[in-house]
């Protein structure tokens, strides 16, 4: 009888989330966006970004089917509809602790409804710079290596983070192209079991250069079939064929989870077969 009464109260812990050793790292299907759940290992949580206005009930939606009550962080890579646009809609159904934002100022509505909703709801806010590191879990090094509230383009004042799991690390780009590709390469170790794309697969980002430095097993592409954009572009597929790495779509499968116990992975997804293609010229 104390045996199995132990052997439930384990699980029942294993359902809190207190005792797991996992992180599962959720790249959400919203479409031409970008939206990224991290369950850390110790039970917090946070999101980055939520896909467009239109996909903030789908992101809400997909929370509550994992349980969750509260948001440790919400961050907002930058001010782009298309990362931005669903978290008002996250910020109305969860408690949240920390917002983190890139500082970057942006004028549309859509922003600055968002950054009222911030105050108004009393959200600790955080602005980071580049090297900090953000308190998720004591065994998962969050850091951020990339953000530019001055920068002039948008897309280069994402937010880059990399998540280190003992052996295993992510490295979430953002929209951040090429040029800030180059300057966190430069600085930080930017080597990563997982890379998710920049900007949706986009030849801005990506470089041959820095997928050699990254050294990822899998590249993981944000995007919608048939986008207007043309996403992900042909360079991008070439120089992910260049490499060797897997490539896995949210556009071919939906959601993508990956999970990981720190030294070994698994990818809810089947591969993202990437065609023989040559970039144009």
């Amino acid at each position: 009888h104390i045996s199995a009464f132990l052997a439930r109260a384990v699980k029942y812990q294993e359902g809190l989330g207190s005792t797991s050793s996992k992180l599962n790292v959720h790249f959400l299907d919203v479409g031409q966006g970008d939206s990224i759940f991290v369950q850390a290992p110790n039970g917090k949580t946070m999101l980055i970004d939520a896909g467009t206005k239109e996909y903030g009930s789908t992101v809400v939606a997909y929370l509550k089917s994992k349980n969750v009550k509260k948001l440790d962080y919400v961050v907002a890579t930058h001010p782009d509809a298309d990362h931005i646009g669903g978290l008002a809609a996250v910020l109305e159904s969860f408690t949240v602790g920390e917002f983190i934002n890139s500082g970057k100022v942006h004028t549309t509505v859509t922003y600055e409804n968002l950054l009222q909703m911030v105050v108004d709801k009393k959200i600790p806010y955080t602005e980071p710079k580049a090297g900090d590191l953000i308190s998720l879990d004591s065994n998962v090094k969050t850091q951020v290596l990339a953000v530019n509230a001055q920068a002039s383009d948008m897309n280069d004042a994402s937010i880059v983070l990399k998540l280190t799991y003992q052996n295993m690390s992510f490295l979430l780009m953002g929209d951040a192209d090429a040029g800030i590709e180059e300057q966190i390469a430069k600085k930080y170790d930017v080597s990563a079991t997982i890379l998710k794309a920049g900007h949706h697969g986009s030849s801005s980002s990506s470089s041959l250069g820095f997928l050699q430095k990254v050294n990822t097993k899998a590249v993981i592409l944000s995007y919608e079939e048939g986008n207007s954009y043309g996403h992900p572009h042909k360079e991008v597929l070439s120089n992910i064929k260049t490499v060797g790495t897997k490539a896995y779509a949210t556009a071919q499968d939906g959601t993508i989870v990956v999970t990981t116990n720190g030294q070994s992975y698994s990818i809810s997804a089947k591969e993202f077969i990437v065609p023989n293609t040559k970039p144009e010229k």
